[in-house]
Protein backbone atom coordinates (compact mmCIF):
# COMPACT_ATOMS: atom_id res chain seq x y z
CA UNK A 1 0.00 0.00 0.00
CA UNK A 2 1.36 3.43 -0.98
CA UNK A 3 2.39 5.76 1.76
CA UNK A 4 0.22 8.75 2.38
CA UNK A 5 1.85 12.13 1.54
CA UNK A 6 2.88 14.17 4.57
CA UNK A 7 0.30 16.58 5.95
CA UNK A 8 1.19 20.25 5.62
CA UNK A 9 0.24 22.23 8.66
CA UNK A 10 -1.01 25.74 7.85
CA UNK A 11 -0.98 28.44 10.45
CA UNK A 12 -3.63 31.11 10.51
CA UNK A 13 -2.59 34.72 10.12
CA UNK A 14 -2.31 36.48 13.44
CA UNK A 15 -3.31 39.98 14.35
CA UNK A 16 0.38 40.91 14.26
CA UNK A 17 0.55 40.13 10.51
CA UNK A 18 1.62 43.01 8.32
CA UNK A 19 -1.47 44.48 6.59
CA UNK A 20 -1.56 44.43 2.80
CA UNK A 21 -0.47 47.72 1.29
CA UNK A 22 -3.04 49.71 -0.61
CA UNK A 23 -2.83 52.87 -2.70
CA UNK A 24 -3.30 56.29 -1.13
CA UNK A 25 -7.07 56.89 -1.20
CA UNK A 26 -9.06 60.10 -0.97
CA UNK A 27 -12.73 59.23 -0.49
CA UNK A 28 -15.41 61.87 -0.01
CA UNK A 29 -17.41 61.33 3.22
CA UNK A 30 -20.68 61.02 1.24
CA UNK A 31 -19.31 58.28 -1.08
CA UNK A 32 -20.22 54.63 -0.47
CA UNK A 33 -17.49 52.04 -1.00
CA UNK A 34 -18.77 48.53 -0.29
CA UNK A 35 -16.70 46.33 2.01
CA UNK A 36 -15.94 43.83 -0.78
CA UNK A 37 -14.54 46.45 -3.21
CA UNK A 38 -10.93 45.72 -4.16
CA UNK A 39 -8.60 48.72 -4.53
CA UNK A 40 -5.01 47.95 -5.47
CA UNK A 41 -1.87 49.47 -7.01
CA UNK A 42 0.49 52.23 -5.93
CA UNK A 43 -1.00 55.35 -7.55
CA UNK A 44 -3.54 57.66 -5.85
CA UNK A 45 -7.26 56.89 -5.96
CA UNK A 46 -9.82 59.71 -5.64
CA UNK A 47 -13.51 58.93 -5.13
CA UNK A 48 -15.88 61.88 -5.34
CA UNK A 49 -18.98 62.86 -3.44
CA UNK A 50 -22.00 60.55 -3.57
CA UNK A 51 -20.15 57.97 -5.73
CA UNK A 52 -21.26 54.37 -5.11
CA UNK A 53 -18.94 51.39 -5.61
CA UNK A 54 -20.70 48.03 -5.50
CA UNK A 55 -19.26 44.89 -3.90
CA UNK A 56 -16.71 43.02 -6.03
CA UNK A 57 -15.83 45.90 -8.34
CA UNK A 58 -12.10 46.54 -8.73
CA UNK A 59 -10.19 49.82 -8.78
CA UNK A 60 -6.81 49.17 -10.37
CA UNK A 61 -4.26 51.94 -9.73
CA UNK A 62 -1.20 50.04 -10.97
CA UNK A 63 -0.42 52.04 -14.14
CA UNK A 64 -1.69 55.44 -13.02
CA UNK A 65 -4.06 57.29 -10.74
CA UNK A 66 -7.83 56.69 -10.76
CA UNK A 67 -10.38 59.49 -10.30
CA UNK A 68 -14.07 58.64 -9.91
CA UNK A 69 -16.26 61.74 -10.09
CA UNK A 70 -19.33 62.73 -8.09
CA UNK A 71 -22.49 60.61 -8.44
CA UNK A 72 -20.70 57.84 -10.36
CA UNK A 73 -21.84 54.25 -9.93
CA UNK A 74 -19.49 51.31 -10.43
CA UNK A 75 -21.32 47.97 -10.58
CA UNK A 76 -20.14 44.55 -9.40
CA UNK A 77 -17.31 42.92 -11.38
CA UNK A 78 -16.48 46.20 -13.17
CA UNK A 79 -12.78 47.13 -13.39
CA UNK A 80 -11.62 50.75 -13.45
CA UNK A 81 -7.98 51.76 -14.00
CA UNK A 82 -4.75 50.84 -15.75
CA UNK A 83 -2.86 47.57 -15.23
CA UNK A 84 0.81 47.54 -14.32
CA UNK A 85 1.97 47.00 -17.92
CA UNK A 86 0.41 50.28 -19.12
CA UNK A 87 0.93 53.88 -18.08
CA UNK A 88 -1.94 56.31 -17.81
CA UNK A 89 -4.33 57.97 -15.42
CA UNK A 90 -8.03 57.11 -15.63
CA UNK A 91 -10.74 59.68 -14.93
CA UNK A 92 -14.51 59.30 -14.79
CA UNK A 93 -16.46 62.56 -14.90
CA UNK A 94 -19.60 63.23 -12.85
CA UNK A 95 -22.72 61.03 -13.11
CA UNK A 96 -20.95 58.22 -15.02
CA UNK A 97 -22.49 54.76 -14.77
CA UNK A 98 -20.24 51.72 -15.30
CA UNK A 99 -22.27 48.50 -15.45
CA UNK A 100 -21.48 44.94 -14.40
CA UNK A 101 -18.37 43.36 -15.87
CA UNK A 102 -17.34 46.48 -17.82
CA UNK A 103 -13.68 47.51 -17.99
CA UNK A 104 -12.54 51.13 -18.27
CA UNK A 105 -8.91 52.11 -18.89
CA UNK A 106 -9.88 55.37 -20.63
CA UNK A 107 -7.93 58.56 -20.13
CA UNK A 108 -11.27 60.34 -19.63
CA UNK A 109 -14.96 59.42 -19.65
CA UNK A 110 -17.20 62.48 -19.87
CA UNK A 111 -20.08 63.31 -17.57
CA UNK A 112 -23.43 61.51 -17.71
CA UNK A 113 -22.05 58.65 -19.80
CA UNK A 114 -23.16 55.01 -19.53
CA UNK A 115 -20.72 52.13 -20.04
CA UNK A 116 -22.87 49.04 -20.58
CA UNK A 117 -22.59 45.52 -19.21
CA UNK A 118 -19.25 43.91 -20.19
CA UNK A 119 -18.35 46.88 -22.42
CA UNK A 120 -14.69 47.85 -22.65
CA UNK A 121 -12.87 51.17 -23.07
CA UNK A 122 -9.17 50.80 -23.87
CA UNK A 123 -6.12 52.60 -22.52
CA UNK A 124 -5.81 56.25 -23.50
CA UNK A 125 -9.27 56.40 -25.09
CA UNK A 126 -11.52 59.39 -24.49
CA UNK A 127 -15.31 59.28 -24.31
CA UNK A 128 -17.36 62.46 -24.44
CA UNK A 129 -20.36 63.71 -22.48
CA UNK A 130 -23.81 62.07 -22.54
CA UNK A 131 -22.51 59.01 -24.42
CA UNK A 132 -23.73 55.43 -24.23
CA UNK A 133 -21.81 52.23 -24.87
CA UNK A 134 -24.28 49.40 -25.23
CA UNK A 135 -23.49 46.01 -23.63
CA UNK A 136 -20.30 44.22 -24.79
CA UNK A 137 -19.21 47.08 -27.09
CA UNK A 138 -15.50 47.92 -27.34
CA UNK A 139 -13.79 51.28 -27.70
CA UNK A 140 -10.18 50.51 -28.57
CA UNK A 141 -7.04 51.97 -27.03
CA UNK A 142 -6.53 55.60 -28.02
CA UNK A 143 -9.91 55.92 -29.78
CA UNK A 144 -12.17 58.93 -29.32
CA UNK A 145 -15.94 58.95 -28.88
CA UNK A 146 -17.50 62.38 -29.31
CA UNK A 147 -20.18 63.98 -27.15
CA UNK A 148 -23.68 62.46 -27.47
CA UNK A 149 -22.46 59.39 -29.39
CA UNK A 150 -23.94 55.92 -28.96
CA UNK A 151 -21.65 52.93 -29.63
CA UNK A 152 -23.69 49.88 -30.62
CA UNK A 153 -23.92 46.81 -32.87
CA UNK A 154 -20.30 45.77 -33.27
CA UNK A 155 -18.69 49.20 -33.16
CA UNK A 156 -21.22 51.25 -35.11
CA UNK A 157 -21.75 54.79 -33.90
CA UNK A 158 -24.59 57.23 -34.14
CA UNK A 159 -25.26 60.65 -32.68
CA UNK A 160 -28.07 60.91 -30.11
CA UNK A 161 -29.80 63.94 -31.59
CA UNK A 162 -32.61 63.84 -29.03
CA UNK A 163 -30.21 64.11 -26.09
CA UNK A 164 -28.06 66.68 -27.86
CA UNK A 165 -31.01 68.86 -28.80
CA UNK A 166 -32.92 68.84 -25.51
CA UNK A 167 -31.60 70.51 -22.39
CA UNK A 168 -34.61 69.11 -20.51
CA UNK A 169 -33.60 65.54 -21.46
CA UNK A 170 -30.07 66.16 -20.23
CA UNK A 171 -31.34 67.57 -16.93
CA UNK A 172 -33.67 64.57 -16.50
CA UNK A 173 -30.79 62.15 -17.15
CA UNK A 174 -28.72 63.81 -14.42
CA UNK A 175 -31.67 63.71 -12.01
CA UNK A 176 -32.27 60.03 -12.79
CA UNK A 177 -28.64 59.19 -11.96
CA UNK A 178 -28.85 61.15 -8.71
CA UNK A 179 -32.05 59.30 -7.70
CA UNK A 180 -30.39 55.99 -8.56
CA UNK A 181 -27.42 56.91 -6.37
CA UNK A 182 -29.65 57.89 -3.46
CA UNK A 183 -31.44 54.52 -3.66
CA UNK A 184 -28.12 52.62 -3.81
CA UNK A 185 -26.80 54.50 -0.79
CA UNK A 186 -29.66 53.00 1.23
CA UNK A 187 -28.95 49.47 -0.06
CA UNK A 188 -25.14 49.17 -0.21
CA UNK A 189 -23.43 49.02 3.21
CA UNK A 190 -20.50 51.42 3.39
CA UNK A 191 -17.06 49.96 4.10
CA UNK A 192 -14.81 52.85 3.08
CA UNK A 193 -13.17 53.14 6.51
CA UNK A 194 -10.71 50.33 5.74
CA UNK A 195 -9.27 52.34 2.84
CA UNK A 196 -8.73 55.48 4.89
CA UNK A 197 -6.40 54.20 7.60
Amino acid sequence: MAARPPTIKRTAATSSSIPAAHPPCTIHPTAVVADKVLIFGTHPVHIGEHAVLHPYCRIRAEGGSVTIGPYCTIAESAVIGSPANTVGDVELGSWVSVESGAEVQAKHVGKVTEVGVKASVGAGATVGRFCRLTPTEVVGAGEQVGDFEVVFGGGQRRRDGTMEGSEDMRVQRVKAQEKHVEMLKRLVPDGKAKWLD
